[in-house]
């Protein structure tokens, strides 16, 4: 990485504590930094980095005007910072507006004005981003998109910090991970696949018909395993989705894994497991991001982890 930078940031104590100590924060141009701490850091770090000069500061509960549409705030937004050499039909392919540039931002989904919202990220010329949360509750679609963006800004050659208290978030995004305790900044090693450790399913375990139970409105749902999309795990509750549907289900995403497998279904990433017949392509957003988009009437996108491309590629002979 090019012309690194130490950024020498102000310890922070509260009511005779240390809440962190004074430390280092290394940056490059054209890099992504990810810091990995708690709330409360996060809010003390949004603060004062606000006050540093030719350094942009993205908080992500800002305001937007609701009552412009995209397009008009995006030419709004393009005089306030005086950027000429952007074009607004790339802004709005960059951002995935261009279908709602005439909707009003009230009228927009929460993924469409969070995207929106960093707009002034990739229009201000300040050398340093500082971003807060930026994949926080996010659909697939939009956190890709975001990916896609943060990328943009790399171009740019600019140092772009992400402030996080999610370290997946931080995985698929960032070029160098610190964590930030009461101790100081530490630099991380993460490889995603040392995250959890899932049993190799049974290759040569035989076909055999199996339904898949699932829980809705207090009846038992079976579903036959060729009629599953895709099965997504968030914060230990595994929901089945079948034609957009979601329908929670009692079983492990490990249980459905073993049980899945021989029915052509694969682990896509530690929180998804789909079904390979309903894939039509295989996305490449950064060097760190990938998704599959599912052969559905919505844009429907799974992740695909990067350690798992390999033997997705594998198994599909490519």
């Amino acid at each position: 990485m090019n012309q690194q930078q130490l950024l020498e940031i102000d310890p922070y104590t509260e009511s005779g504590n240390v809440i962190y100590p004074s430390f280092q924060l290394p940056l490059h141009l054209g890099a992504i930094i990810g810091i990995y701490t708690d709330v409360t850091k996060i809010n003390t770090l949004m603060q004062w980095f606000t006050k540093q000069e030719k350094t942009y500061t993205h908080i992500r509960e800002s305001a937007l005007y609701e009552r412009l549409t995209v397009g008009e705030y995006i030419h709004f937004s393009m005089k306030l910072f005086t950027a000429p050499l952007h074009n607004k039909e790339e802004i709005l392919k960059l951002f995935s507006l261009s279908d709602q540039r005439n909707n009003k931002i009230l009228k927009l989904q929460h993924g469409e004005k969070q995207r929106l919202k960093l707009l002034h990220t990739y229009l201000n010329l300040a050398p340093t981003q500082i971003i807060e949360e930026p994949l926080q509750n996010l659909d697939e679609f939009s956190k890709q998109n975001v990916l896609k963006l943060l990328m943009a800004l790399q171009k740019q050659e600019k140092s772009v910090v992400l402030l996080s208290n999610n370290l997946e978030d931080l995985i698929i995004s960032c070029d160098e991970i610190y964590r930030l305790d009461a101790l100081g900044l530490h630099a991380l090693d993460v490889k995603e696949d040392e995250i959890e450790t899932v049993p190799t399913p049974n290759e040569n375990a035989p076909i055999r018909l199996d339904k898949i139970p699932t829980k809705k409105n207090d009846k038992i749902i079976l579903f036959n395993p060729p009629e599953i999309d895709y099965i997504e795990s968030v914060e230990g509750v595994v929901s089945v989705y079948v034609a957009n549907e979601a329908y929670p289900c009692t079983l492990s995403l490990n249980d459905l894994e073993q049980k899945l497998t021989p029915f052509g279904f694969f682990r896509s990433h530690r929180s998804y497991i789909v079904n390979l017949q309903k894939v039509r392509e295989i996305i490449t957003w950064t060097r760190n991001s990938y998704s599959l988009a599912l052969n559905s009437n919505k844009k429907t996108i799974v992740p695909l982890s990067k350690n798992k491309l390999a033997d997705l590629k594998e198994i599909l002979g490519i």
